[in-house]
């Protein structure tokens, strides 16, 4: 089935570079990303993650830079940021998901500072943009807490900061169901928020849904360990998983991984609502996609984790380059939007 895939991707590519339509039946289906603003390269060699995070957190990756050489950035750097959502932009990619997952306000606000530069860069972009990219953020200190009002809390601190800013409005922050919309990390976050019966003043304010690491068909993210699924409203894709904290990974294995992930969105009769893929950036658990180079990766799986192209050689741009063209070979394969009346799940 790979290879004939690989044959009918190509026909579909050729096909949307003459023309790549919108569906008639349905609104167009959207891709975001998550996007990781954790990067600080403030004093390279600093064992503090808050000064050098690649090097306090030994990460294996030299990503892409804007000059077109491997290296380290931080993510507050207004040129990265504008190099990225140019990169996101061609790709045909509609929004960022920021993982502010840890809690908003961890590590002294570091994180949120960078995501705040980036939300500002945003604004920016798009204002002369001719395809903008939009943003969101996800939260998740309900993980650590397993107490829902913090989803209230968290979602206060994300409208007085992000949505009630100039940058916060519809052109800049992704709306989804006449909202702006909030992702919440953590296995269990959506029972207990339907559960709770406080205040949810800010809560109501956002489209809320949901990420984990239970392999939920329909959630937004994180890491599904079984495999791809598919769900009428929103599709994850990955092309690895690795945590490096003792959790069973999920080998990439050169592009088989992340292959098999769009394939099962390519293979189904119709088209969910949105994609989510899960990485644009995030090195920390190896779901990345941005080119990098992968040399020093080690005690990994190594060759199953590294970056190989089908002649095993290292090929920093491969999923990269596979990501354009799924995207440009779903967007031609006009498909109806799935009606949400049947869900149904492909295992590995």
């Amino acid at each position: 089935m790979k290879r004939f895939f690989a044959v009918c991707l190509c026909a579909l590519t050729l096909i949307a570079a003459s023309s790549c339509t919108t569906p008639s039946n349905g609104p167009e289906t959207e891709i975001g990303i998550w996007y990781s603003t954790f990067f600080s390269y403030e004093e390279p060699g600093s064992e503090d993650n808050k000064l050098d995070t690649w090097n306090a957190w030994d990460l294996k990756y030299k990503p892409l830079l804007p000059d077109g050489s491997f290296g380290y950035y931080d993510s507050g750097d207004e040129e990265v940021i504008k190099f990225h959502l140019k990169m996101l932009s061609e790709a045909q990619i509609d929004f960022i998901i920021m993982d502010q997952t840890n809690h908003i306000d961890v590590d002294n606000g570091y994180i949120n500072e960078r995501s705040l530069k980036v939300a500002q860069t945003i604004k920016e972009y798009n204002d002369t943009a001719d395809r903008p990219v939009k943003y969101c953020s996800a939260i998740g200190a309900i993980q650590w807490s397993k107490k829902p009002e913090v989803i209230e809390e968290e979602a206060k601190i994300l409208w007085e900061r992000y949505n009630s800013q100039e940058f916060g409005t519809e052109d800049y922050h992704y709306y989804y169901e006449g909202k702006p919309l909030l992702i919440v990390y953590g296995n269990g976050g959506e029972k207990m928020w339907n559960e709770y019966t406080g205040d949810k003043t800010y809560g109501s304010k956002f489209t809320i849904r949901w990420a984990g690491n239970d392999n939920t068909p329909g959630y937004w993210g994180w890491a599904y360990t079984t495999g791809p699924k598919w769900h009428h409203e929103t599709v994850v894709v990955m092309p690895g998983w690795h945590n490096r904290a003792g959790n069973p990974p999920v080998y990439r294995d050169g592009d088989e991984t992340y292959r098999k992930f769009w394939d099962n969105i390519m293979e189904q009769e119709s088209r969910p609502r949105i994609i989510v893929i899960n990485s644009f950036n995030e090195y920390g658990e190896c779901t990345s996609i941005l080119p990098a180079q992968t040399p020093g990766i080690k005690g990994m799986g190594a060759k199953r984790e590294q970056w190989l192209n089908a002649a095993g050689e290292e090929d920093p741009w491969l999923y990269w380059n596979l990501t354009k063209e799924y995207i440009t070979a779903f967007k031609a394969s006009g498909k109806p939007l799935a009606s949400g009346e049947v869900e149904s799940e492909v295992s590995q």
